[in-house]
């Protein structure tokens, strides 16, 4: 799994369990001051095809929509606007 965009640690992580958008940000160190955390964007390959995914990670953490706390999968690149 790769972390990029305005994080404090962006690179590989190794995921040794269920990991969530919600946990994988503070393994990267948290937001930067310039990090957009309402359009944080998933890319995942299914079936050889890219599928995108955009989270509010606001509204998971504050609770208004823990369902979109997406369980990320090996291989997912996570973007940080």
């Amino acid at each position: 799994m790769y972390v990029t965009g305005n994080v404090r640690n962006p690179g590989v992580y190794r995921l040794r369990s269920e990991t969530s958008v919600a946990q994988i940000i503070p393994m990267a160190g948290g937001f930067t001051d310039w990090a957009n955390q309402r359009k944080i964007l998933i890319i995942r390959n299914e079936d050889g095809r890219e599928k995108r995914i955009t989270v509010n990670y606001k509204k998971i953490i504050g609770g208004s929509d823990p369902g979109s706390n997406v369980i990320l999968r090996a291989g997912d690149t996570i973007v940080v606007p």
